[in-house]
């Protein structure tokens, strides 16, 4: 094969002859301090950077972690103060519904109380009632029994006038 130019192969090893060599004396076998490589202050430099930056995220994430905790904490003061006003309404609830039926089982009562007063007092209208209409009976029966009497005492009179009216005393 003939060479008439440079092949892909050549170009290769003067990309990494270059590269070593550093375009003028700037690369690997060329002066270190003028190409810029890191001195023992930019390592350090660096290394203080770095850890101030690891410093940095670890004070993040704390700051984080405790923004979560807070509001975890507030979240279970709310949970706490929400279960603890959801007691307080169901106890007044149960209170307010104890006063009722107290309420509805003494008007019960009143209602008891007035039907046996209703009760007592046609009862007791029954017996004045009965009481008046025996004593007008027995005053009836007395009266009739008197009349009787007089009748009876009547009859026997005129009876007596009549039998001394037929009779004759002897002269």
């Amino acid at each position: 094969m003939g060479d008439s130019g440079i092949s892909g192969g050549w170009l290769f090893v003067i990309v990494i002859l270059l590269v070593l060599f550093g375009f003028g004396g700037a690369g690997f076998g060329g002066n270190a301090a003028a190409v810029g490589y890191a001195t023992m202050a930019d390592v350090n430099a660096a290394i203080n950077n770095q850890s101030t930056q690891q410093a940095l995220g670890a004070i993040q994430l704390s700051s984080a972690n405790n923004n979560y905790e807070t509001a975890r904490l507030i979240s279970e003061q709310n949970m706490s103060m929400m279960n603890q006003n959801n007691s307080n309404l169901i106890n007044a609830i149960q209170g307010f519904n104890t006063v009722n039926q107290n309420i509805a089982n003494g008007f019960n009562s009143v209602n008891q109380n007035i039907a046996n007063l209703g009760y007592k007092m046609e009862e007791c209208c029954c017996g004045i009632k009965t009481l008046m209409l025996e004593n007008r009976l027995q005053d009836t029966q007395i009266a009739l029994q008197s009349a009787n009497t007089a009748n009876i005492v009547n009859a026997q009179s005129q009876y007596l006038l009549s039998q001394l009216g037929t009779y004759t005393p002897a002269a």
